[in-house]
């Protein structure tokens, strides 16, 4: 009743005297509104009263002072304040910042000011939160003690949660122009179409006020708005993707199994994190805007060894070990060959080039700063669920775990040799016929377009362990090449159905030689048995888990080369080539195909049947004439160019005639194999001839036998040169 009072002996009581009844009765009406006024703001201070801002007395907050009972006074008095904020009790803390800086963001960052500088003159740790400019009794500024969990001295200590230091590089970007923001990052809203709750200063900057609301809100840490489903954050964020495709991350309901690693560090929902999901979550699942992690988009990943918070790796994966998302990809990472995305941090480094443009990785970093990060493959803001579907003609498109990456397609393919121009492409669906082919993507690290000229070793080293260096993957699967497996085109090698009369009549042509033909059991073909001759295919459908029930993709394998192993359940496990082409076809050691005759020249081309050292099984045949351990590749892919310091051919080639006259261009059906040296075609009448290296057993790199040169082999099952789309 004071306010009432006062309001009385100031303003009605002179009314009434000065101008008589009517200004009695606009008295009267005054200190009814007055009264409405107050009694309407009263929740708003219960509301400060409620929260860990209360910092008197009475508070129920851990910390607080045992010697006011005031609770404005902490922040705000009448007279005698600091003009750098609204009746401001504190002094400026004169600490100078360490700020956000990104690649990625436009918008100048500068030192902390307005409110920002004000909220944290406390929770920056350097000034004593009962350090106030006018207290009521006391001339001059005084401190007041104030004491709890995580205040030493009165001030607040790395140990609190509430504590920000003066280091903001791990904390979200404040005091900057928004307006500098977009369109310059059109992942940001336009400041017309922020929500009421979110509010710019009025210079237009982003503040700690944006987001919170010091006197307090229904919402938790005084959000200003819900952080569940990502409601705060999007108010000013609109990721690509993230709204137009069925983001997985946007979406998922699965829960944490409550082992391993915490993968959340806010409980949204009910008590506990047992009812937690990506969905709720939604953008602190991958991210905290205080304590992120230094310049690396605030990402919360911790390394269980460790505890401590890195950056993408464990961000991923302390989701993706099977104790959120069903597929462990943390286990793919101890495998022998793998994309090692645990044994680099911090090397991918996403910018924009120009105004407007998406975030992208530069060429020059992924040259200089080579590296596997999930990052580099795939866009947590875009990617669905599920891999690329294999065979058919659209068989090497994206599939929806890809989606929001990105990649690089040659401007124009050579008639021979590397491409050296590129374009970027976006991954925005994996519908087929949107420039999405799965090659891109690796193309932007293993080509030209990052390491132009000078191209690193392979990890996984040559077939003997020798060092070697990458070949440029736009030269081995040029579609001008000879021969090529079809990653960014429809292979060459398409005869019509009826060149070859032991072909059953059944239209399928030379897919009778594919897995098309073993699919067991009804319903729609899927995975290799879903392979025909006419069909594309991606670098990941040789390239793999060694094991069938590991998570698809290249992250890692107990093969060199991340390679798949022959998962048909039949013939040599490293014969992974059987995955596609048919087995009782082509054979291997101690198997002659009954179906030889299905393919152009029938296996083995010696004619011995079991009796060919292909098809032995020993020291020095079969598997074991080269150091691949794969049959296949003692004819067909495998080289070595001694020259280049390379291994050639198992992509595709475009290999020249070998040494001996009238041979054929290795490079048709890849003939330049591990111990290839000429070969001249099988026709319809006269046999195939091999001619094959002389080598060191001991020294040679990817040869581990000399074979008998073939002079009398088998003749072709129909001729090349009476069909169309019959490479050679």
């Amino acid at each position: 009743m004071r306010y009432v009072k006062f309001m009385r002996k100031s303003s009605c009581i002179y009314s009434v005297r000065g101008q008589g009844l009517v200004r009695a009765l606009n008295c009267t009406l005054g200190v009814l509104i007055f009264m409405a006024m107050f009694f309407t703001l009263k929740p708003a201070f219960a509301t400060v009263a409620a929260t860990k801002h209360n910092f008197s007395l009475f508070s129920a907050s851990a910390i607080k002072t045992g010697t006011t009972s005031k609770i404005c006074v902490f922040c705000h008095a009448p007279h005698n304040t600091n003009p750098s904020g609204p009746m401001w009790n504190r002094g400026d803390s004169g600490a100078t910042y360490n700020i956000y800086q990104s690649d990625t963001v436009v918008a100048t960052m500068g030192q902390p000011t307005g409110s920002s500088k004000l909220c944290l003159s406390c929770h920056d740790g350097t000034i004593a939160i009962g350090a106030l400019k006018n207290v009521t009794g006391v001339v001059g500024p005084a401190i007041l003690p104030v004491t709890g969990p995580g205040v030493t001295s009165g001030m607040l200590t790395s140990v609190s949660t509430a504590f920000i230091g003066t280091d903001l590089r791990d904390d979200h970007p404040l005091s900057f122009d928004y307006a500098l923001s977009y369109p310059a990052n059109l992942e940001i809203k336009a400041d017309t179409a922020l929500p009421a709750e979110v509010k710019l200063d009025k210079n237009n900057m982003v503040q700690c006020t944006s987001c919170h609301d010091p006197h307090g809100t229904i919402y938790p840490a005084f959000m200003v708005a819900s952080l569940e489903n990502g409601v705060l954050c999007a108010a000013c964020h609109t990721k690509r993707y993230w709204d137009t495709s069925p983001a997985v991350h946007r979406d998922s309901v699965a829960l944490w199994n409550q082992t391993g690693e915490n993968p959340y560090h806010l409980d949204m929902g009910a008590a506990g994190f047992a009812d937690d999901t990506p969905q709720m979550q939604s953008c602190l699942a991958c991210h905290r805007t205080h304590g992120g992690v230094a310049g690396k988009s605030l990402l919360k990943g911790t390394n269980p060894a460790t505890s401590t918070m890195v950056d993408e790796e464990w961000t991923c994966l302390n989701c993706h070990n099977g104790n959120v998302a069903a597929k462990d990809i943390d286990s793919m990472f101890i495998k022998i060959s793998k994309h090692d995305v645990k044994g680099v941090s911090g090397a991918h480094i996403p910018s924009r080039a120009t105004s407007g443009d998406p975030v992208r990785e530069t060429a020059a970093n992924l040259d200089l700063n080579r590296h596997a990060e999930c990052a580099d493959c795939h866009n947590p803001h875009g990617a669905a669920a599920g891999n690329h579907a294999m065979g058919g003609i659209n068989g090497n498109v994206i599939g929806p775990n890809l989606i929001g990456s990105w990649g690089v397609m040659p401007t124009v393919w050579p008639l021979s040799g590397p491409a050296f121009s590129y374009q970027t492409v976006d991954f925005a669906s994996a519908l087929p016929g949107a420039d999405n082919l799965e090659g891109y993507l690796c193309l932007k690290c293993h080509s030209y377009y990052a390491y132009s000229i000078s191209p690193p070793n392979v990890p996984s080293g040559n077939a003997n362990g020798s060092i070697v260096r990458e070949s440029d993957i736009t030269d081995d699967f040029n579609i001008n090449n000879k021969g090529f497996h079809p990653v960014f085109s429809q292979g060459r090698n398409r005869p019509p159905a009826q060149a070859n009369p032991n072909w059953p009549l059944n239209g399928l042509g030379l897919t009778n030689t594919f897995s098309y033909l073993e699919f067991p059991g009804l319903g729609p073909r899927t995975g290799f048995f879903n392979f025909q001759h006419d069909s594309t295919m991606t670098c990941t459908d040789c390239h793999g888990p060694d094991m069938t029930s590991d998570p698809q993709g290249p992250h890692g394998s107990n093969n060199k080369w991340i390679l798949r192993n022959n998962e048909t359940g039949v013939g040599s496990v490293r014969n992974f080539c059987y995955n596609c082409h048919r087995r009782d076809v082509y054979g291997d050691e101690g198997f002659v195909g009954p179906q030889a005759n299905y393919s152009r020249v029938p296996h083995p081309v010696d004619g011995l049947g079991t009796a060919s050292p292909f098809y032995t099984t020993g020291v020095g045949t079969g598997n074991d004439s080269n150091y691949f351990g794969n049959l296949c590749l003692t004819c067909h892919g495998g080289a070595y160019d001694s020259v280049n310091t390379v291994m050639k051919g198992i992509h595709g080639s475009n290999a020249p005639a070998g040494t001996v006259a009238g041979s054929s261009p290795l490079g048709y059906r890849m003939m330049n194999g591990a111990c290839m040296e000429s070969y001249v075609p099988a026709t319809t009448f006269v046999g195939a001839k091999l001619y094959f290296r002389t080598v060191d057993t001991a020294l040679d790199k990817v040869c581990k036998h000399n074979f008998t040169d073939i002079l009398t082999g088998v003749t072709a099952t129909y001729s090349c040169n009476t069909v169309a789309d019959c490479s050679n």
